[in-house]
């Protein structure tokens, strides 16, 4: 990833079968980035530093909090850089639902911190995933389970792998099939597919053989497995490629964007990186150009900026294509 260091750290880690670019706060301050120096630190929407890159590395703000590296350990800091849980952790997580995966660096078990960095849940278990609609996948000796925010476990089950949940499913595997289970840990999807991703917009990503479809939360297919790659919706659009070009299906599987790019990223904001002539602009929903092709590589949107490689320097834009800052690569 040309982006310099960009989620590389083994301190940001999150039990997962799908990964995703976790979302700055909803609330309070939107603060992006800043590689500078050697360092990591904040910048504002306006692309003025906000907190200084001292840390050696740093995840984004998730509930007011953003862990960052210190002397090698994790801990967690506020939006005025403020530090509010200190940085002596081996393993931490972004905070979800008000809790926070950590692991102690005296100690080899995870748990789980509050925003004020006690322990809501003690450090008892060898994996240890983010909360998602009220629970967390877990590992022990015994094997896996889910557990509330109190810690308490709500079923165990026997799958090799069980992610979060997400619209009431969580993706889980046995002996490398994927199926899904609902929050009482019953069975909506037998594991029966080759690969599988979390369900977004109502509907999952299943791989059947070597091509790719969709179902719905029933596990009935909607969109049939006629595709080589696809993605999972995003904002009513999925990204699948056909004859080596990338294109957009609706939820219906109609081509409405058709197969045009050379790359292709989800749509977030109402707005999509796409690769044409071997650099990265932006499309919108229609699959009209909105932000012109000129970058060697892009993020999608956040709170009306991404982050684009501009030339060899990595820079902050806006929806019209401006940079809005430049950082040292």
């Amino acid at each position: 990833m040309p982006l310099r260091r960009l989620f590389t750290t083994v301190l940001i880690v999150i039990l997962s079968l799908s990964a995703s670019f976790s979302a700055i706060s909803c609330k309070g301050p939107r603060y992006f980035r800043l590689y500078e120096d050697d360092g990591v630190g904040f910048v504002d929407r306006r692309g003025r530093e906000a907190i200084a890159p001292i840390f050696e590395e740093a995840d984004d703000f998730s509930e007011k909090r953003a862990l960052v590296v210190i002397d090698g350990l994790g801990g967690w800091i506020n939006p005025r850089g403020k530090t509010v849980v200190p940085a002596q952790y081996s393993v931490g997580g972004s905070f979800s639902q008000k809790r926070a995966m950590a692991v102690p660096s005296n100690g080899e078990f995870a748990g789980y911190l509050n925003r004020r960095g006690r322990w809501a849940v003690k450090p008892v278990w060898r994996k240890a995933g983010d909360f998602s609609e009220g629970l967390a996948s877990v590992r022990d000796g015994e094997g896996g389970a889910y557990i509330n925010r109190r810690g308490r476990t709500v079923f165990r089950h026997d799958y090799d792998l069980a992610g979060p949940f997400s619209e009431g499913r969580a993706l889980v595997v046995k002996d490398g099939r994927y199926g899904f289970v609902n929050r009482g840990g019953r069975e909506t999807v037998p594991p029966e597919y080759r690969f599988a991703q979390d369900y977004s917009d109502g509907l999952a990503l299943t791989v059947s053989g070597d091509k790719g479809g969709f179902i719905n939360r029933s596990g009935k297919t909607v969109i049939p497995a006629e595709y080589n790659f696809a993605a999972p919706f995003r904002e009513g659009r999925a990204l699948f490629v056909r004859d080596g070009l990338a294109g957009y299906l609706n939820r219906r599987g109609d081509e409405v964007i058709p197969p045009l790019f050379e790359w292709a990223g989800d749509f977030s904001e109402g707005l999509a990186p796409v690769e044409i002539g071997g650099f990265v602009g932006y499309i919108n929903r229609k699959g009209e150009t909105v932000i012109g092709a000129r970058f060697t590589y892009a993020e999608g949107f956040r709170d009306g900026r991404a982050l684009v490689m501009d030339g060899e320097n990595i820079a902050l834009i806006d929806r019209r294509g401006r940079v809005v800052r430049t950082m040292t690569p």
